[in-house]
C-alpha cells in the first residue's frame, strides 16, 4: 500500500520501519485557522455504493512523544522520497541525509522545486485532529496580503475567538502586537507574528474597518471545531431555486453537514447550484468524489479521477469512481466560485465533473495542483510528499498554471459569503438569469492583486490561516 498510518520504530519493512495501512491524501492549499493544516487528499478509499459513507478516521489522540533519533527520521524521509516521490529521479544522487539537522531540511533538499511547492512534514497529532474532527487551535481568521502589503481579513470562522471578539470579513489588519504589517513583511516574520499556536495565547490586532474606523481588538487563541460547510442556503431567483454551498475543506468532519445541506436542497426542489470553493484548498479525495456524486446523476462505473504513481509503483495506480445515490440533485450544470486559494481536491471536483455536466467557474484562476500525496506517519510526525498525478476521465491533467474562470469576478470582502450582492455570487446568479457572464463586475476590496500570503502552511503554498 502506498499510504500508511502508524509506524513502529525498529521493525523491518519499508526503510527503517514496518508501516501499517493508512490514508492517501491529496493535499493542497487546505488550511484552517492558525493550525498548520493539511488538505486536498485521497485516502485508502471507503466510498460505498450507498448514500451513507463508510468512513474510517484517525484518532485525534495520536502520540506526540518522539522516540526516534534525528538520524533515523532523516533516513526515513530520504528513503521514502527516493522510492515513492513522484519526481524521485530529480532528487540529487549524492544527497546524504546525515548532512542535515532535521527531517524538514532533508525534505527541502530533496524537493523538486520546479513543480513541487507543497510537500511538507507536520505533527501527527495535529493532522489526525484536523482530518477526523475539524479541530483547530487559533483565533479563527483567514487573511489575504495584497501587492501593496495590505493585510485583509478574508474569513472569520463561526464559534472562533475572532468571531466572539467581533472581527469582521473585510477588516484591514494594520498591526499585530504592536508591529505593523509592513515591519512583519520586511522581516519575513509571519510565522512568529501571531504568537505561539497554543490555547490561552492573547494577541492584539490593530484594525481599520470600512476604511475609516480604527480598532484595537484583543483576542485569545482557543481550540474549537470548524464546520467544513461554512454556509448553505436556497436562493430564490424568480421561479428558479438555486442551492448555494460554501464548502471549506474535504475532511471527514464534512459528512454530516454536507448531507444535511443536500437533503435540504433536494427537499426544496433546487434546479441550479452555486458551489463556493473560493477558499477550499483541498482535503480527502474520496470526499471530493462523494460531494460530486451528490450533484449529478452518476453511475458507480463513472470515473471521477485517476491517480497515477511514479514508474516504480504503477501497480498502485487507482481509479476513483462516482457513487450512485438516490439523493443526488441530478443537475445538468454547476457554477463553481474560485480564487487562487481553490486547490487540489477542489480542482478535482471541477475536473471530475467537466466530462459529465457543464461546469461554469466564476472568480479567478485556481492554484494549479494536479498532484497529490500520501500521508505517511513516522514517529510523532507525518511526511506528506507528492506521490501521484491526478487525471480526469478525459485524460486532462498537468494544470500547474491553474484553471481559468469562465467568468471573471472579484472576491468581494465588503459582503459576507452567501450574500447575493457579493461580487462572485452575484456574477453566478447573473449567468443563471441571463445565460452568459455579466459584462463587468464591480471592483471591491481588496483593490490590488494578491502576490503573497503571510504564512507558508503545510501543503497550502502561502495561505494566511491563523
Amino acid at each position: 500500500m502506498p499510504g500508511q498510518l502508524f509506524a513502529e520504530k525498529g521493525a523491518t519493512g519499508t526503510g527503517p520501519l514496518q508501516l501499517k495501512p493508512l490514508w492517501i491524501i491529496l493535499l493542497s492549499l487546505w488550511a484552517f485557522l492558525l493550525a498548520s493544516g493539511c488538505g486536498g487528499g485521497d485516502r485508502t478509499k471507503d466510498t460505498t455504493s450507498s448514500d451513507s459513507p463508510t468512513s474510517s478516521s484517525t484518532s485525534s489522540t495520536a502520540s506526540t512523544s518522539s522516540t526516534w533519533s534525528i538520524a533515523e527520521k532523516n533516513d526515513f524521509v530520504l528513503s521514502r522520497m527516493r522510492e515513492w516521490y513522484l519526481w524521485y529521479d530529480q532528487i540529487p544522487s549524492n544527497l546524504n541525509s546525515n548532512n542535515y539537522s532535521s527531517p524538514e531540511a532533508v525534505l527541502e533538499a530533496a524537493r523538486y522545486k520546479v513543480k513541487d511547492q507543497w510537500s511538507y512534514i507536520a505533527s501527527l497529532q495535529e493532522i489526525t485532529a484536523q482530518l477526523s474532527t475539524g479541530e483547530f487551535t487559533g483565533i479563527g481568521i483567514r487573511t489575504y496580503l495584497d501587492d501593496s502589503i495590505k493585510l485583509w481579513v478574508r474569513q472569520v470562522f463561526p464559534s472562533s475567538p475572532a468571531s466572539t471578539a467581533g472581527i469582521l470579513r473585510g477588516d484591514r489588519i494594520l498591526g499585530i502586537n504592536g508591529r505593523t504589517v509592513e515591519q512583519i513583511q520586511a522581516d519575513n516574520a509571519w510565522d512568529q507574528a501571531f504568537g505561539a499556536d497554543s490555547p490561552g495565547v492573547t494577541i492584539t490586532l490593530n484594525l481599520l474597518r470600512s476604511g475609516a474606523t480604527k480598532l484595537d481588538i484583543k483576542v485569545t487563541k482557543a481550540t474549537f471545531f470548524v464546520n467544513p460547510v461554512y454556509t448553505s442556503k436556497v436562493i430564490q431567483q424568480g421561479s428558479t431555486k438555486i442551492a448555494y454551498l460554501a464548502f471549506d475543506a474535504f475532511t471527514n468532519a464534512a459528512y454530516p453537514s454536507m448531507l444535511d445541506a443536500f437533503n435540504d436542497f433536494k427537499t426544496s426542489g433546487v434546479t441550479e447550484m452555486v458551489l463556493d470553493l473560493r477558499y477550499n484548498s483541498g482535503g480527502l479525495v474520496d470526499i471530493a468524489a462523494y460531494l460530486s456524486s451528490l450533484m449529478r446523476d452518476a453511475s458507480d462505473k463513472d470515473t471521477f479521477a485517476i491517480l497515477s504513481y511514479n514508474n516504480r509503483h504503477t501497480s498502485s495506480n487507482q481509479t476513483l469512481n462516482y457513487t450512485r445515490m438516490s439523493s443526488d440533485l441530478n443537475l445538468s450544470r454547476i457554477f463553481v466560485i474560485t480564487t487562487s486559494a481553490t486547490c487540489s481536491a477542489s480542482e478535482m471536483v471541477i475536473q471530475g465533473l467537466k466530462p459529465f455536466i457543464t461546469v461554469v467557474t466564476v472568480g479567478s484562476t485556481t492554484c494549479g495542483k494536479p498532484v497529490g500525496m500520501d500521508l505517511v506517519p513516522f514517529d510523532d510526525l507525518v511526511l506528506a510528499a507528492i506521490t501521484f498525478r491526478i487525471t480526469n476521465v478525459n485524460g486532462e491533467t498537468d494544470y500547474f498554471d491553474g484553471l481559468s474562470p469562465s467568468c471573471a469576478a472579484t472576491d468581494d470582502l465588503s459582503h459576507d459569503l452567501g450574500d447575493t450582492s457579493e461580487s462572485s455570487l452575484a456574477a453566478a446568479l447573473s449567468f443563471i438569469a441571463r445565460g452568459s457572464c455579466p459584462s463587468s463586475t464591480k471592483r471591491l476590496l481588496p483593490r490590488n492583486t494578491m502576490t503573497a500570503l503571510p504564512r507558508r502552511l503545510p501543503d497550502m503554498g502561502w495561505d494566511g490561516m491563523w
